[in-house]
């Protein structure tokens, strides 16, 4: 696919202090872009700018707004006062959401995943923390754990997901409070806009490198290898929490999230984005909340300065925490000295290195390996490999031409990374000879080589 082999650009940056795009530079014209809004994880999905005017006004007015200021006399948990007014140096915080709502689901959506008589209240399926940083060129989408015990201000200590249920200005309270970061922005997004919004692209191919079953969320992939997601499908297999195999399930399902939302990311940007917009339209109308600062034009002007991040500058991470049980009750509680300087060094807009990409007894998710396929003539199967695991949610480079000293297919790790070498082994099991990469300098964790002999996976 021709996306295997483009470079992307990584300038262009927002024009005005505390939006990503000055107000006045909005316009509609023919550009490619992609945008990070976030589903029940993250929702990156193509957006081609060939809006009209109007048509950005449609979608605007059909989207949910929630007050920041000037509030009247609403309850104020209902309310984003604690919102920062600000973002500082062009550096932004966004609170993405996946909401539990079953609100507009059919009657076969809601045999499968309930319906909002059956499961009342409401709480964030998925809470990420997006640290835009455009100066840097660098994007992290952070995922927090559900279960994490925390402590939720007014209410006591309970599981985070819980705090959502107290209003949206209470989550982002608590948020604010456990990672000492400002939040600038909040977007929510329920079960059906995330459904309505995998489907509006045509779905996402997505491979595994096992068999899963979780009959609890309706997932059936019963062989090993690769499949064409519709949004049904894609919403059981990001919230599937009881497939066979997994230590912690809930570990394991925050890796199948940020692999998915990798692959997602794939799909968008090779996507003919302009041919979906009318279904892109429907999905966000009605399905999506966001506050009251930010409208669609933002959207679209952060969309087009995430284009321009290439998949290399969004970087996945997760809140390193540990299973314990209070009282016969499943929690997750923080691992302090590595939560606090995942915390202080992103708050500094810092690298994060190796900080904050496992978590215990689950592997490290695709989305945090980034592999360099190298072509050592192999008649184009590099590509369909580089495809493969691209489908299957890793950071995959541009393909190169193998250097000289390399002439047949094997796996080769970059600077000790052992636990990403694991992760790709299992999409890769052919692969049997693992050494240390020496070669030309790679912006990658683990090099893969294929030759004109390889027959294995995604060949």
């Amino acid at each position: 696919m021709a996306w295997i082999r483009r470079k992307r650009a990584s300038d262009g940056a927002p024009t005005a202090e505390g939006s990503v795009a000055e107000t006045g530079k909005r316009h509609s014209g023919l550009r490619k872009s992609f945008l990070v809004v976030a589903g029940v994880l993250a929702l990156v999905l193509a957006g081609g700018s060939a809006f009209s005017l109007s048509t950005i006004r449609n979608v605007n007015n059909g989207i949910g707004k929630v007050c920041v200021s000037n509030c009247g006399n609403e309850n104020p948990d209902q309310t984003l006062t604690n919102l920062a007014p600000k973002c500082v140096r062009k550096v932004c915080n966004y609170l993405l959401l996946g909401s539990d709502s079953r609100s507009g689901f059919d009657k076969k959506q809601q045999q499968q995943f309930g319906n909002s008589s059956s499961v009342t209240g409401q709480r964030s399926d998925s809470i990420l923390l997006v640290h835009l940083d455009i100066p840097d060129n660098r994007t992290t989408v952070l995922s927090i754990p559900r279960d994490l015990l925390v402590d939720i201000p007014g209410h006591g200590q309970d599981k985070i997901n819980a705090a959502f249920d107290y209003g949206p200005n209470v989550l982002v309270k608590t948020v604010e409070n456990l990672t000492g970061m400002q939040i600038n922005h909040y977007v929510a997004i329920n079960f059906t806009g995330f459904t309505k919004l995998v489907d509006a692209v045509g779905g996402v191919p997505v491979c595994v490198s096992h068999p899963m079953i979780d009959r609890l969320s309706g997932l059936y992939l019963r062989h090993t290898g690769c499949y064409h997601m519709d949004g049904r499908t894609a919403l059981a297999f990001v919230r599937a929490r009881h497939v066979e195999g997994d230590t912690i399930p809930d570990f394991s399902r925050i890796s199948r999230q940020q692999a998915f939302f990798r692959a997602l990311i794939q799909k968008i940007e090779s996507a003919d984005s302009i041919a979906h917009i009318p279904a892109i339209i429907s999905a966000l109308k009605h399905n999506l909340v966001v506050d009251q600062r930010l409208n669609i034009f933002d959207i679209q002007d952060l969309a087009h300065s995430l284009e321009k991040l290439g998949q290399g500058g969004v970087d996945f991470r997760v809140v390193p925490a540990v299973p314990t049980v209070i009282n016969g009750i499943d929690y997750v509680t923080l691992v302090s000295t590595e939560a606090d300087k995942c915390f202080a060094m992103l708050k500094a807009n810092k690298n994060l290195g190796h900080l904050c990409k496992a978590l215990p007894s689950t592997p490290e998710s695709p989305a945090t390996v980034r592999i360099q396929v190298f072509d050592a003539n192999s008649g184009g199967l590099a590509d369909k490999v580089a495809t493969y695991l691209a489908q299957a949610g890793f950071e995959v480079q541009p393909v190169q031409p193998a250097p000289s000293t390399y002439h047949k297919s094997q796996m080769l790790v970059v600077n000790g990374q052992g636990a990403a070498k694991d992760v790709v082994h299992t999409y890769l099991p052919s692969l049997h000879l693992i050494k240390a990469y020496q070669g030309p300098h790679v912006a990658a964790d683990i090099v893969v080589v294929i030759g004109a002999g390889y027959n294995g996976p995604g060949s």
